[in-house]
């Protein structure tokens, strides 16, 4: 006898839940939405994804100077991503994931939810690597102990978060195998919808977090009102992942008093793949710039503007120069490029010394007096270093 029937018959395979009253039921061909934004997004998205994972890579490994934490961090947080997009993809082209519960029959449902529950700690995973990889790259910016202290709290409260969060989605119910299980009477479950919103919020959170963090910063930076914005809006880019983040929390709630979750976490999934997507190709783009200017400088272009600014300097050294130094005038500075590099500054304490007293060495990409240019580092031809002692 065919499956395409009226629920419920004898020889029909059982269901988690039984379907409406009047609704024909199809276990071989259920009905199912959102399922091509599912294909697509994970199609298109995670192929720019891996590609913006590739530049970076190669950028670090051959532009500069090799891979860091932060790529490894960013490496698992992409494999985390893939694997969550392609175990729910492929729980979509089963009729699971999309579809609604009363169309599954149970051994499809339980398959169904024993993907849902890997993936959805899997995810946290995601989201803590990605996080973590910005957060020890925001480490390289600036060796300020306020703004290092800032990050490591960062780091802190991001690994605390997504540890606890992944545990307690693995580890939800009593027995553990009672999750995925529903033939299982005995035990108890947290609500796992409320894991989920917990992880959007937290999202949230730190997204605005990881913007908020260099913001003071670029605020004293010595430079023009819209560079400032430019600057902003390259951290700012990065923090897109709010909005999903904001998406999927207003989505989700629907889930906590749900009876058809394959059907009604449909949309949520949708922002989950683009979420998951943004992650790694907003954490690439950092070196997106250096990418493109060595295989199409001229896709980049120079600066001819003589008050440009070859690299991001910290207020609190070029306040320390201007108080012992005029300003140079800067008629004489032409064609510079690379406006928009990104330098640290390092400050060791000399051993044996007092801690009040240390020195502070600075390399400039300059030659020519010693005097501070009022930022305009472009201006220096040559690799000089000034040790400026502090008492």
């Amino acid at each position: 006898m065919s499956n395409h029937t009226q629920f419920p018959t004898a020889d029909m395979p059982a269901s988690v839940i039984p379907p409406p009253p009047g609704v024909t039921v199809d276990f071989d061909h259920p009905r199912q939405q959102k399922v091509l934004e599912h294909y697509l997004i994970f199609g298109i998205g995670g192929t720019i994804a891996f590609i913006a994972l590739c530049q970076r890579f190669y950028t670090k490994i051959f532009l500069s100077k090799g891979l860091q934490i932060d790529d490894a961090f960013m490496f698992l947080g992409w494999v985390a991503s893939v694997v969550t997009q392609a175990m729910l993809v492929a729980s979509i082209a089963e009729g699971g994931m999309c579809a609604h519960a009363w169309e599954m029959p149970l051994s499809r449902f339980v398959k169904y939810s024993i993907d849902v529950y890997v993936t959805a700690p899997v995810y946290m995973l995601c989201n803590g690597f990605t996080k973590l990889s910005l957060l020890t790259f925001y480490l390289h910016l600036s060796p300020q102990r306020w703004f290092r202290i800032c990050v490591w709290i960062g780091i802190v409260v991001v690994s605390l978060y997504s540890g606890c969060i992944t545990l307690l989605m693995l580890f939800h119910c009593n027995p553990v195998r009672k999750a995925f299980d529903f033939t299982i009477n005995d035990g108890k479950c947290l609500d796992v919808a409320v894991l989920y919103i917990a992880t959007a919020v937290s999202n949230i959170a730190t997204d605005v977090m990881l913007f908020i963090l260099p913001m003071p910063m670029i605020f004293n930076l010595r430079m023009k009102i819209a560079q400032k914005i430019g600057a902003m809006l390259i951290f700012g880019i990065g923090s897109i992942t709010i909005a999903t983040s904001i998406i999927r929390l207003v989505l989700l709630p629907k889930l906590l008093t749900s009876t058809d979750p394959s059907w009604d976490a449909a949309p949520a999934n949708i922002w989950t793949f683009i979420e998951g997507n943004l992650f790694v190709i907003c954490g690439s783009m950092p070196t997106l710039r250096k990418f493109f200017k060595h295989f199409a400088p001229k896709l980049m272009g120079t600066s001819t503007n003589p008050s440009s600014y070859g690299a991001v300097y910290h207020a609190s050294y070029a306040n320390q120069q201007s108080h012992n130094t005029k300003s140079r005038a800067r008629s004489q500075y032409q064609q510079f490029s690379d406006q928009n590099e990104m330098h640290t500054f390092h400050s060791d304490h000399k051993r044996g010394m007092d801690d009040d007293s240390a020195f502070t060495s600075i390399v400039v990409a300059g030659g020519g007096r010693e005097s501070a240019d009022d930022m305009s580092d472009k201006a220096i031809l040559q690799t000089k270093t000034v040790t400026i002692q502090r008492d």
